[in-house]
């Protein structure tokens, strides 16, 4: 086992010293640098902040967009024996003195002059923050703030001064060091400062590889948030730890077209980007000719059965025919326009719908699920590749221990868990209870074959009126198979009833509007519209037939404008606070149990 997540990259750049570690296309040309270039920056980086006076146990925030100086960033704090504070770049400038603060940062890392001046006008009320560097060149006033490039500069003509200084610094990196803060977003409450440790680090990237079995040829597609431990873990330190690539694509929003220049191998995401890429094969081949259709949807059945059947253990002869009749005319199109090379789609982050995994199953790119949290230094569950379960999450990986408490909550355990929480000891105690597991928040079974289910987040659960236990989540994934809706998010707790606030998908809502002759000027005229609220109402109704009545949804509200992260509706991983949300539309809640 390898002291360190450092000492891990390091035997990479050993051994696959030529190969490409990082690529980026930001402006102009591809970019990229070996990994022998990656090791040279990361200590030269770390030298240079060495000469500026940074010392171990120094906390050093990152605060940009993905893109190659954030990983060297990374390593080179982890070199210095400092501790990585990642900070959303989306955070308000009032979020981000709270965890600068909390944490006691003395160091800050900004991508460009809209988050330098985020932090400027915020500075004075963060004593202990000293230093302000940049990826890029800023001018603020008459002075200059140190840049990047100039401490890697900095950090070359430092090595003949320091002799062996980082090969000494990192000789003293110790398993149990914690090495980064990770600031859990949280739906309640203020955020929590995550004490994780190159041990717990170390533990989960050896023992998720070796379920998902990457390669030196394999590249990665970095789009999701670097500050989010599952983008930082999963698709990078186990990229690097079998010699692969990461490519970055140049934002989020263009990640279709980034995956046609990339053509990764290996995509880490969150459901949303799964559902919106069936969501469009699925719309183009709506709009295309009656042949056309026929032949799709025989060739989506006919890989949907051969996976089946594989599952089961046998494959007639038959149907491996017309699986490969089906791939040639219909799968190996939609494949091309993924780059051709994907073999691993992983999703996690939230649950993936089976109808979405079955999709892409059978186009023979079985999506591989997890399930993790932060303070388990991420990874809990993996779906064992060629073993898809609908619906569950996977198994627990090496070195994890899971049970089942007795109200159905998950408990872990294991050299994964968190060191604590920073500087709050009680909330510490309250999650890890004194046998040393740690209580999830999350509830769910396993099957006989040792999958793990989750059903909901135990603080989730609504209780109706009359005494029922109702959980969310499934009901709104079955909802959210629609293609009118986006999200949506049930209430109903100490109601008679359940009820939801619908966050429709506008894009598809409005050219329904137009194909159906709906005059609207603005998106709340289009929610507004009595036939609107019809298209609604049946989509809900029909996709809630499973249900008991007394888990159905009774009554909705269109919201006219998407949650944001900017109004504290979202964290930044996306996920609803609840409890803001009905907050924020308690107005709109209570019209639907007046009616």
């Amino acid at each position: 086992m390898f002291p360190s997540v450092i000492h891990l990259l390091f035997k990479t750049i050993e051994t696959y010293a030529d190969r490409v570690a990082l690529k980026s296309h930001f402006e102009g040309p591809v970019k990229q640098y070996t990994y022998r270039q990656f090791g040279e920056m990361i200590e030269h980086l770390m030298l240079g902040m060495l000469k500026c006076g940074l010392k171990a146990g120094d906390r050093v925030a990152i605060l940009s967009n993905n893109r190659p100086e954030w990983t060297i960033t990374d390593f080179a704090v982890f070199a210095l024996r400092g501790i990585v504070v990642p900070i959303y770049p989306t955070l308000t400038g009032k979020q981000i003195t709270y965890i600068l603060n909390d944490s006691e940062t003395r160091a800050i890392f900004v991508e460009d002059k809209i988050q330098y001046d985020k932090i400027s006008q915020v500075r004075s009320g963060i004593p202990a923050l000293e230093y302000i560097f940049s990826f890029s060149k800023i001018l603020q006033s008459n002075t200059e703030t140190q840049t990047f490039n100039h401490l890697l500069e900095e950090g070359k003509t430092f090595v003949s001064d320091t002799g062996n200084a980082f090969v000494t610094s990192m000789e003293q990196i110790l398993p149990e060091d914690v090495c980064s803060f990770v600031y859990t977003s949280g739906t309640t409450g203020e955020p929590k400062g995550v004490m994780l440790n190159h041990k717990g680090f170390v533990s989960d990237i050896i023992n998720a590889e070796a379920v998902i079995n990457l390669n030196h040829k394999d590249t990665f597609l970095s789009f999701l948030p670097l500050s989010h431990l599952y983008e930082r873990l999963g698709g990078h330190w186990c990229a690097f730890y079998r010699g692969a690539t990461v490519h970055y694509a140049r934002s989020i929003d263009s990640v279709v077209d980034d995956i046609a220049i990339a053509r990764p191998t290996i995509i880490v995401s969150v459901p949303r980007l799964y559902e919106k890429i069936m969501a469009a094969v699925l719309g183009q081949v709506e709009s295309g000719t009656a042949v056309k259709r026929k032949i799709f949807y025989w060739a989506l059945a006919t890989g949907q059965k051969y996976f089946e059947q594989k599952h089961k253990g046998s494959i007639s002869i038959t149907l491996q025919q017309k699986f490969s009749l089906a791939n040639r005319l219909v799968f190996q199109k939609i494949k091309q326009k993924m780059g051709g090379r994907l073999r691993i789609p992983i999703s996690g982050g939230a649950p993936l719908s089976p109808d979405t995994l079955k999709f892409f199953e059978a186009m023979d790119m079985p999506i591989i699920e997890g399930y993790g949290m932060t303070e388990t230094h991420l990874i809990i569950t993996l779906t064992p590749l060629g073993a898809s379960r609908y619906g569950s999450c996977g198994k627990p990986i090496e070195g994890v221990m899971i049970k089942i408490s007795d109200d159905g909550e998950i408990l872990v355990a294991g050299d994964t868990l968190m060191t604590g929480y920073y500087k709050k000891d009680e909330l510490t105690r309250e999650i890890i209870d004194n046998d040393g597991w740690l209580h999830t928040g999350d509830i769910g079974f396993f099957d006989d074959d040792n999958f793990l289910f989750i059903t909901d987040r135990k603080k989730n659960i609504i209780v109706t009126s009359g005494g029922k236990n109702i959980a969310p989540a499934p009901i709104e994934n079955e909802i959210k198979k629609s293609k009118y809706i986006e999200d949506l998010c049930l209430v109903g707790n100490g109601r008679k009833f359940i009820s939801a606030l619908i966050m429709p998908n506008f894009e598809v809502l409005r050219k329904w509007a137009v194909d159906n002759g709906i005059p609207a000027s603005n998106d709340t005229e289009l929610v507004n519209d009595y036939r609107s609220h019809k298209l609604f109402e049946d989509e809900v109704e029909r996709l809630q037939v499973e249900f008991a009545n007394y888990e159905k949804v009774k009554k909705f509200h269109i919201l006219a404008e998407p949650l944001s992260i900017d109004k504290d509706q979202l964290t930044p991983s996306l996920k609803i606070k609840r409890n803001v949300v009905e907050q924020h539309f308690a107005a709109e809640i209570n019209r639907m149990y007046d009616q």
